[in-house]
């Protein structure tokens, strides 16, 4: 009898979502971009590898979730000036490449996923659409994806995807005399920390 009574007790908890995962909400929910998030570019040259980076987002932006139809709407809009490749030379000659006198801000609006991610403590890969606008040239590109959830209300979503300077109609520098040349291809991957604000 009392076994009995336990699972029905059990039953009725887990039916009216008092144990939910983030996947089976079907209500839309709202995220803010924390400032712990990141974005990085990796490239290389004929002579070594470099990695540019922004390591506080400055926002503030939110992202919204909604499990009908897997949508994923926000926008990260990051300031070029902010990026640091370590190297003085090497941050200047990024940022001019960019032209980010006349385009200052870097745009990634993310438009949907192929799935709503569990957020499980394990990361899950997923793909995703994005358009990025760098340079006041948009593209459209599918994007993988890590997803997990940090603790409570708060998830990380890690976005990478390869890029070419020449997606945005930009060319690679070049240095002395072009001895010293930047490949085209370059690694870029944000690291988003998010926390829930609609619970």
């Amino acid at each position: 009898m009392y076994l009995l009574r336990f699972i029905v007790i059990i039953s009725v908890y887990v039916s009216t979502g008092a144990y939910t995962l983030y996947s089976s909400n079907p209500v839309k929910s709202k995220w803010l971009v924390d400032r712990t998030s990141s974005i990085s570019i990796a490239g290389s040259t004929n002579v070594n590898r470099f990695c540019c980076q922004v390591n506080e987002y400055t926002g503030p932006d939110t992202i919204t979730l909604n499990p009908a139809g897997a949508s994923f709407l926000g926008t990260l809009s990051v300031n070029i000036e902010d990026f640091n490749c370590n190297n003085r030379i090497m941050t200047g000659e990024f940022k001019r490449t960019l032209k980010y006198h006349d385009y200052p801000r870097l745009t990634i609006r993310f438009i949907s996923l192929e799935k709503m991610p569990s957020f499980g403590v394990a990361a899950e890969s997923v793909k995703g659409s994005v358009e990025v606008e760098l340079a006041g040239i948009s593209r459209k590109f599918e994007v993988m994806y890590s997803a997990c959830r940090k603790n409570e209300g708060n998830v990380e979503l890690v976005g990478y995807r390869v890029f070419g300077f020449s997606d945005f109609g930009l060319v690679p520098p070049h240095k002395m005399g072009g001895l010293i040349r930047v490949n085209d291809k370059l690694d870029v991957q944000f690291r988003l920390q998010l926390h829930q604000i609609n619970q």
